[in-house]
């Protein structure tokens, strides 16, 4: 099972009008524990950054799902639930989830997100789905990729 920590990183950047500023950006890094989470996204962020760059902030994610697709310009994070019934309790109860997707807007968020689900056996609700500030998603491992456009397809 994965583990995802969203970071939230500081570094000086040069704005469209030439002047250097600082920004704070958030990533999402599938690591074991905070710490490998941190030592992680210093490396990841050190090829792309110059200069200094400051982990100002690291919380767990409860990202149950990530589907990613390559034409997808922002992560939408959706709350997603159903109901299941226990036989044995004869009771009914709610499970929610957190799940992350790329997509342009969220129309397309929502479809893919639907599209995603179709395979569950019981009914299943979008609850909610919102922008996420997080800019880009880093698995654990290089050659692990997440759900693609074409692993869907297939």
């Amino acid at each position: 099972m994965q583990t995802w920590f969203t970071c939230k990183v500081k570094y000086q950047k040069i704005d469209d009008h030439g002047k250097m500023s600082r920004v704070a950006e958030t990533y999402l890094v599938d690591a074991i524990n905070f710490t490998e989470a941190e030592k992680r996204i210093f490396e990841i962020m050190e090829k792309y950054v110059s200069g200094d760059i400051e982990v100002v902030g690291i919380t767990r994610s409860n990202f149950t799902e990530i589907f990613n697709y390559d034409n997808g310009q922002y992560w939408y994070k959706a709350r997603v639930s159903w109901s299941l019934f226990d036989e044995n309790s004869s009771k009914e109860t709610k499970v929610s989830n957190q799940m992350l997707v790329a997509a342009n807007s969220v129309r397309e968020a929502y479809d893919r997100i639907s599209e995603n689900l179709e395979s569950m056996l019981v009914p299943v609700d979008i609850n909610s789905i919102a922008i996420s500030p997080i800019l880009d998603v880093f698995p654990l491992f290089e050659n692990e990729e997440l759900q693609s456009e074409s692993d869907v397809e297939n």
